[in-house]
């Protein structure tokens, strides 16, 4: 079951059907699903010319690109509004200057016209293409960064699978459309994991070297960053200890990579309980990411042996549910903002964040616009949520200097009977379990 892009699709109708010349910006990461996107806007429009740049010679780019647009007449006056395509077109803009000639087509209001230029690098996108497209950036109507699916994509797109296996698809391959046509519901967790991510000759084995190349110089120092990220060394002072980088160094490469949103900082926003959090934090944010760098990379040679159970049995399984307590607190996160969204929690809160303390961590902390305060913890155990775990998350606020107004609890494996018995009647305290989800 694929999982449509439907705010995607009516952007894209909208631009279609507006009067005059449209050049729309459609861009992200590999295996985000922008072809597929295209050719589903695509259905029906029989004027319409897609072109996928490659890496070539630039007159073998200039044969190739106007043997394509043969295909359609682009003289004359025109009712229909004609569409172009230019797919990866960071390759095709290398040709020089006889490319740009395309976008000439924007400058004639009687042939109206749509171009979609589409791009898989996010770099080159947010930092290069305007300069190189010179004045007809003016002609841009619509910028487009496909986005990692959320929770509830997740849910819609494995409609036989438990929440709890959802969580488990989530925190291993992220968000990204072209992953996910690799996981089969038919399998269990460790099959999955062990086909698509532990098999030499698995398509997604490399992919993490393949889109770090694609936007970055250096991949060694990003691989060695990433790779200490990933055992948990999130401070600047610790990622320079382990990798012998300088400082400025790494926090030089650290904003690329949060410019690629492949890493967040973490700080502590307000004043409450700042003499108590840990300052200046890092994480991956891009979940499959995390898991290559976390149990992949370091274990590629016996990879490479074909030794993928060896690997699980010992390298993974035992470490997965200390992996996944972290991405379960992202779902988590996630259902209270839509939940907020959907203005059915009992206030409207307008800043979210994670609270990083000396003794533990706040998995969610919330303020509403009348100073309403929400905190919750998140519970990824094969052990029911207990009593102790609520009073926790009560001292790791009073830690935070929060006072909370309303506080969830949220467990894999639900809660126990004295949990509930001592928060039944609270309207503030809230018990969510996977069902909820």
């Amino acid at each position: 079951m694929l999982v449509k892009r439907a705010a995607e699709i009516k952007l894209l109708e909208e631009q279609y059907a507006s009067l005059g010349n449209n050049l729309v910006i459609l861009y992200g990461r590999n295996g985000m699903g922008k072809t597929t996107l295209i050719t589903e806007f695509l259905q029906g429009k029989t004027k319409s010319v897609y072109y996928e740049g490659m890496e070539c010679e630039d007159r073998l780019q200039l044969l190739l690109l106007n043997d394509r647009l043969g295909g359609i007449e682009w003289s004359g006056p025109e009712k229909e509004k004609r569409i172009l395509v230019l797919d990866e077109f960071h390759f095709i803009i290398k040709s020089g200057e006889e490319i740009l000639k395309v976008l000439q087509l924007l400058d004639d209001p009687d042939r109206p016209v749509m171009i979609v230029l589409c791009s898989s690098s996010i770099r080159w996108v947010e930092n290069e293409m305007l300069e190189r497209l010179e004045g007809y950036a003016s002609h841009i109507t619509a910028y487009m960064k496909l986005k990692d699916f959320t929770f509830v994509d997740f849910v819609n797109r494995f409609p036989n699978s438990s929440v709890e296996t959802c969580i488990y698809i989530n925190s291993i391959l992220g968000g990204i459309p072209q992953y996910l046509n690799e996981w089969r519901e038919e399998r269990t967790v460790r099959e999955n994991i062990t086909h698509i991510l532990l098999n030499k000759n698995s398509g997604l084995i490399n992919a993490p070297q393949q889109f770090l190349k694609l936007e970055l110089r250096e991949p060694a120092v990003y691989n060695t960053i990433l790779y200490y990220l990933a055992q948990g060394n999130r401070k600047l002072n610790d990622l320079h200890a382990r990798t012998g980088f300088s400082r400025a160094k790494i926090s030089v490469y650290l904003k690329n990579l949060i410019q690629l949103d492949i890493v967040e900082k973490l700080v502590p926003l307000g004043e409450e309980g700042r003499e108590n959090a840990k300052k200046g934090l890092y994480r991956i944010k891009d979940n499959f990411l995390s898991f290559w760098f976390c149990f992949v990379f370091p274990n590629i040679s016996d990879l490479m042996l074909g030794q993928a159970d060896l690997v699980y049995d010992q390298k993974i399984a035992p470490f997965l549910d200390d992996y996944l307590r972290e991405y379960f607190a992202d779902v988590c996160s996630e259902f209270l903002k839509l939940m907020n969204l959907q203005k059915r929690l009992s206030t409207n809160f307008l800043w979210w964040d994670r609270w990083y303390g000396k003794n533990g961590t706040l998995d969610i902390l919330a303020k509403g616009e009348n100073k309403k305060t929400l905190v919750g913890k998140c519970i990824w155990s094969d052990e029911a949520a207990s009593y102790q775990d609520y009073l926790n998350m009560l001292a790791l606020a009073e830690e935070a200097k929060v006072s909370p107004d309303y506080c969830y609890l949220f467990s894999k494996k639900g809660f126990s009977e004295e949990l509930r018995q001592m928060t039944e009647g609270k309207q503030e305290i809230n018990l969510i379990g996977l069902a909820d989800l």
